[in-house]
This record gives structure tokens, C-alpha cells and sequence, in this order.
């Protein structure tokens, strides 16, 4: 975990050292050299094969990424607009005409697939667990120009499971740790961690991915940087260069988790292209968006909007696990997630919602800002005007009473 390097993931195992992660590119496996590369390539996978056989190798768990982050990207993604116009096809068809990474075929990926026909129950869990999200993933990385690989890392991160957490506190399906989440621009406070949101943690995910390629050039080398650390591959490659070797994954000095996660992601994608191989079905999921977005400008009760539409809250809760209370803080978090087949039902819910009227009141003292007076009753600046009738003309001053707009009281998703 060195200062120097973009860590966004470790995976933590009994015998294996800590790594850290984040994004890969394309060609570089495919010129492996003879020579002396190819005893120390013979020398890793017997390893590998090995550890995969006699370990309880994460094969496919959670890698917590590491701190180190310096900068900050893009802006918030947009969502996909919802068409119903063409008949949807299947969304694994799809992610499979996006495949544009080198194939790896080693003995490694073996290790892998026999790992996945093995644990067939895993598997389908990993997959159905997916369907909220793997759409909108996929077509995430379409819209960039990105392979469609890289919508099957939460697989390997977190199995598609965005209340995952790891050891080294990681979280999400992409498994941000707090520090880099905050380079990203993921809040993290008492009402939401954005190391949760579907929508806010793709974007700094492919972000960070975006950044690795365009330092490498090559999607392989961005996926060991993502999983262990930019700063570390770069010494990794510049040591094989010295020793007169091309920068491939048989010639790199890695930590044996970094040696997996690239034949973990093949394991995967041989799956995805053909799942019969592997004596499983793949879910029917149709090519077209799962979820719709609802903007809310004032704090709703989502257990009270869940009972008004007729809904089960777990329904809500599962697009929206950067929530930390079924409540929508509208000064927090402005974007509400609902399943699109129930969305007609919740905006009417939205409309019946009546929050019970303002009981506070608060005198305005001297040196009191707007801003403060809001984060002093968690409510929004915006909320406190319009409660208030203020504006750009009419100011608060010493001495005016504010009447407080109600904050729906917090609670926990189970209660």
C-alpha cells in the first residue's frame, strides 16, 4: 500500500498478500517470450494450480481496494433513457457483442472454470443476484467505448452484492475503501455512502479503469493495476525490462491474488460466451433498463412511500443501498431509484406523501447562515426557503423566527 500508487482493491486470504486494484486494457498477453520468461511462467501457474487446489483460495469474493487516490474525474453519468420502442433482446447477447479484450489461455483460467463448474450454486446466485445492475453497467461501458469485460468485475469484487464489505472496510459492488471513495467523490456521512450507489460508484469505478488504460495503453496491464495498485505495476514493469523481458503476465512479479484476477475475469467471460460448456443456464434478462430515476427536491419517508404504492420496501432498498436509513434526504441525496415496472405506482405515492406539518421554530441570531441553520436540523437550504418564503430579495436577519421544514425521523431498513 505504497503513497505513490491509485489502490483501489485488496483481497484479503489466509496465505495470500494483501493487493490492491482497479482497471485493465487490452493486448498485452499475447506475446509471451520463450526463454527465461517461459520458465518463470511454468513456475507460476504450477503455483497457482497448486494454491486454487489446496487453499481456499478467494476465487471469486471480495477484494477491498486500497488508499492512495489523487484525483478526481468525470462528472455524473447519465442515466439511460428508457425506450420501449424496439423489442429487447437478451442483456447477455449484448455484453458478449462488447467482448474486446485479448483472450488469456493458460492453465491458470482452467483452474478457474473448473472452480465455477464446481460451485454451480455460487454461481447462479452471483448471477441472478445481478439483475438489478448489470444492465445498466454494461451499458455504461458501451457508452464510454469501454469493453463489456469490464461489467463482470463486480463479480469478482463484491458477486454483485452492493451491501459487500470487506475486512478492510471496502464497499459496493466495486469495493471502494473510504479514502478512495473520498477521491471520488462518493460521500460517505451518516444518511448515505455513495461506495453503495449503483450510479455514483460506476461512474468513479470506470473513472479509475479509464485512467489505468490510458497510462498503459493495454487493458491486461489496467486490470493488475486495478487490483493492485498503478505504482506497483509500474515497478513490476520496469523491473522485467531491466531483466530484458516484455512487461507480460507470465514475466511480471506479482502477488499471487494479482496473478489470479485476469484468469478469474476469462473464467468468467468463457462463462458469459458459452455457458453450456459449463452445464449452467444463464437468467433471462432482457436487454433494457431495470430501474427509472425519480428526482425529489424535498426529505420523503420511503417506508411510508413503500406502504402508500402497495410495494415491498426491499424492493426500493435494492436500488438504493447507498441509503443508510430508509429516508431520502433530499440535501444528501436527490435521486430516487425504483424498479420501472413500479414506477407510475410510487410517483403517485410521492404524490399522496403529506410529511406532518413543521412543529420547530428557530430565532435567527446574529452571524447566522442560511447554510448553517440548515445543516443545524439536517435539513436542506433549499427546503428552509421555500418553508420560509425566502429568496434572492428576502434574507434572513437577526431576530426573524423560521418555522423548520419536518425531517422524516431516521430508522433502519429492517425496523
Amino acid at each position: 500500500m505504497k503513497s505513490d500508487s491509485f489502490k483501489n482493491g485488496i483481497k484479503p486470504s489466509a496465505k495470500t498478500a494483501t493487493v490492491g486494484r482497479f482497471k485493465a486494457t487490452l493486448a498485452i498477453l499475447a506475446g509471451v517470450v520463450a526463454g527465461p520468461g517461459l520458465a518463470l511462467a511454468n513456475a507460476q501457474q504450477a503455483e497457482i494450480a497448486f494454491n486454487a487446489d489446496n487453499e481456499e483460495v478467494q476465487l471469486f469474493g471480495l477484494v477491498a481496494p486500497n488508499p492512495g487516490l489523487e484525483l478526481k474525474m468525470s462528472g455524473p453519468l447519465d442515466l439511460i433513457t428508457l425506450d420501449f420502442a424496439e423489442e429487447p433482446g437478451d442483456v447477455w447477447a449484448d455484453i458478449r457483442k462488447g467482448f474486446s479484450i485479448p483472450d488469456l489461455e493458460t492453465q491458470a483460467v482452467k483452474v478457474r472454470e473448473r472452480a465455477l463448474i464446481k460451485n454451480k450454486r455460487m454461481v447462479n446466485t452471483m448471477l441472478l443476484r445481478s439483475e438489478p445492475y448489470i444492465y445498466f453497467i454494461a451499458q455504461e461501458c458501451a457508452k464510454r467505448g469501454m469493453p463489456s469485460e469490464l461489467a463482470l468485475l463486480p463479480f469478482i469484487e463484491s458477486q454483485f452484492n452492493p451491501h459487500a464489505r470487506s475486512p478492510s472496510a471496502a464497499e459496493g459492488l466495486w469495493q471502494f475503501i473510504p479514502s478512495t471513495g473520498r477521491q471520488f467523490d462518493l460521500k460517505q456521512n451518516k444518511w448515505v455512502d455513495e461506495r453503495r450507489d449503483l450510479v455514483a460508484s460506476t461512474r468513479a469505478a470506470l473513472d479509475y479503469l479509464t485512467y489505468l488504460y490510458d497510462m498503459h495503453g493495454d487493458w491486461h496491464l489496467a486490470l493488475l493495476s486495478y487490483n493492485w495498485g498503478e505504482g506497483s505495476i509500474l515497478r513490476a514493469i520496469k523491473k522485467a525490462q531491466e531483466a530484458g523481458l516484455e512487461p507480460t503476465l507470465d514475466n511480471l512479479e506479482l502477488p499471487l491474488e494479482t496473478r489470479h484476477y485476469i484468469p478469474k475475469l476469462q473464467a468468467l467471460k468463457n462463462l458469459i460466451q458459452s455457458p453450456e460448456r459449463f452445464g449452467t443456464t444463464l437468467p433471462k434478462f432482457p436487454n433494457k433498463p431495470y430501474f427509472a430515476e425519480i428526482k425529489r427536491s424535498s426529505d420523503v419517508d420511503l417506508r411510508e412511500i413503500a406502504r402508500l404504492a402497495g410495494v415491498e420496501l426491499e424492493l426500493i432498498r435494492k436500488l438504493n443501498p447507498g441509503l443508510n436509513q430508509p429516508v431520502l434526504y433530499a440535501a444528501h441525496s436527490n435521486t430516487l431509484l425504483v424498479p420501472v415496472e413500479y414506477t407510475a405506482k410510487i410517483q403517485a405515492s410521492l404524490k399522496q406523501y403529506k410529511p406532518p406539518k413543521p412543529q420547530r421554530s428557530y430565532t435567527v441570531k446574529k452571524g447566522d447562515t442560511l447554510g448553517e441553520i440548515a445543516q443545524r436540523f439536517d435539513v436542506s437550504v433549499k427546503a428552509l426557503q421555500q418553508q420560509n418564503g425566502l429568496g434572492k430579495k428576502k434574507l434572513i436577519k437577526p431576530g426573524m423566527k423560521l418555522s423548520i421544514p419536518h425531517t422524516p425521523k431516521p430508522g433502519s431498513w429492517e425496523s
